[in-house]
């Protein structure tokens, strides 16, 4: 979800996959010569690109792509690809949705309005969309609906979205961190924003590791992004922070996406001394900025950029259990989209030098229901490492509602505070070897009144290395309603 104005310059398809090693470019071309604005990806698989005139590109497994009829002429900047059967597309005076066999208008108009900021829910069940002007409007559309809810104006534009249904997390360009349900709208006793900044910002690009998006109330872990076309900053879940790295003056900074917090690629573009651009790429590897100088001549220049890390085919199709299945190295693919002017396409045959770790969590309730006011009951938490890579420093919460009090633990939980009626708790695991499982169980008093719902959830993730199936980093215990002691 780019900056209206930079989206206009380019655009191009990028598509790199997978062993460590330097990245070798190569470059060819996409199947039409309009200038590419927008891209992205459903998984590994399947990816699309969209751009002037209505152009729309279908990428299938990596492939040179193939024209899309999209109904209209109208300059398309931004897409959103959740799967082969669902996106989302918008332009100038035009919003399209993706059906799994046409696309459709979702908005029509002739006022010079620019549509940008597209996102989908996990679920499939919301998009969204944002039109930019003197406020930015971002509107909610039910997938199916007869009836749309109301948009909502902003000061200041919408650069990303994160989480799930019911529980967004908006990035908006002046650095404010918004907590949205479906319809836009706060939830009751929850602060908004999440994150306020008191010294506005520009962010021109942002990227949110999906597992640093905690569910609930509270601010993302990690966020990257670019500020004003030529910074990093970074936001470490309480302020950002300009990560100090030198972008050179004639370089303008697009877009940035990556496979976890440890491997980023921004996208950018330069004078290249004819009149045109050139293309400009820089890789983050969890501790250092540095520009990838090697493309290809004649690159030019790049927009826009997504990531997936992803199982190959069929990984977890067989019918057993995910949180059980030991990945090995060849199980996992990397494959980096961007967009270039004359819809060129570069791609590459390796690209980070990818720590890889499937991490799961579970838990469960210890205690047999009902359970009471006034009872004690435990949880118990199961961390394992999936492989292929040991994990130095792995971190897992715990997230509880005040209907249940902490009493104790085996893990060393700490305390990190809370937001409104919810809780967290925090422990880390180092050297967590591949097989390696750790148990957990954690005590509580039943403090809630009789009719309330116990509500939790534990998450894991890991500052060391990449997860390829986040899917499992998550599990939540809901619907154990209090009942009388009597």
């Amino acid at each position: 979800m780019k900056n209206k104005i930079i989206s206009l310059l380019l655009g191009l398809g990028l598509i790199l996959s997978a062993d460590a090693g330097p990245p070798i470019w190569n470059l060819d071309q996409s199947p039409t010569s309009e200038i590419l604005n927008g891209i992205s990806a459903a998984n590994n698989f399947y990816a699309m690109g969209v751009g002037e005139n209505g152009s729309i590109i279908e990428f299938i497994n990596g492939d040179s792509g193939s024209s899309m009829v999209s109904g209209t002429d109208k300059d398309l900047y931004d897409v959103f690809v959740a799967s082969q059967q669902l996106a989302l597309a918008s332009g100038e005076d035009i919003v399209l949705l993706w059906d799994g066999s046409d696309w459709q208008p979702v908005v029509e108009s002739a006022t010079n309005t620019f549509f940008t900021g597209t996102w989908i829910t996990p679920e499939k069940d919301f998009a969204f969309y944002q039109s930019l002007g003197f406020f930015n409007f971002i509107c909610p559309h039910e997938i199916g609906a007869a009836v749309q809810g109301f948009c909502r104006g902003h000061s200041t534009p919408m650069l990303a979205m994160c989480g799930a249904s019911d529980d967004i997390k908006l990035i908006m360009a002046d650095g404010n961190i918004l907590h949205y349900n479906n319809q836009l709208g706060e939830f009751e006793g929850i602060m908004d924003p999440l994150h306020e900044q008191i010294s506005p910002l520009n962010l021109t690009g942002v990227y949110v590791p999906k597992t640093a998006c905690l569910p609930g109330p509270f601010k993302p872990r990690d966020v990257f992004a670019i500020n004003n076309t030529d910074e990093f900053f970074h936001f470490d879940g309480d302020q950002w922070v300009n990560m100090g790295v030198s972008v050179p003056n004639d370089q303008t900074l697009t877009w940035l996406n990556g496979s976890g917090s440890n491997n980023i690629v921004a996208t950018g573009f330069k004078p290249d001394g004819m009149s045109g651009n050139e293309g400009v790429i820089w890789v983050y590897d969890g501790s250092t900025w540095a520009e990838d100088t090697n493309l290809p001549l004649g690159t030019p220049g790049l927009t826009d950029v997504a990531v997936n890390l992803g199982l190959v085919d069929g990984i977890f199709t067989n019918g057993f259990d995910a949180v059980n299945k030991n990945l090995n190295q060849s199980d996992v693919k990397v494959d980096i989209l961007a967009a270039a002017e004359s819809g060129k396409k570069i791609s590459s045959g390796a690209i980070f030098p990818l720590l890889i770790a499937d991490l799961s969590i579970s838990k469960k309730l210890l205690n047999s229901e009902p359970i009471r006011k006034g009872d004690t009951i435990i949880f118990q938490l199961t961390m394992k490492n999936n492989g292929p890579s040991e994990q130095l420093m792995v971190y897992f919460n715990d997230n509880y509602v005040d209907t249940i009090q902490f009493i104790t633990d085996t893990c060393d939980l700490q305390d990190e505070g809370g937001v409104g009626d919810w809780n967290i708790r925090e422990a880390a695991v180092t050297n967590l070897a591949v097989g390696q499982t750790e148990i957990c169980t954690v005590e509580f008093f039943v403090s809630g009144e009789v009719g309330e719902e116990i509500k939790n959830f534990a998450i894991i993730n890991s500052e060391t290395g990449d997860d390829p199936n986040t899917a499992n980093n998550f599990n939540a215990v809901s619907g154990i309603i209090i009942q009388s002691s009597n």
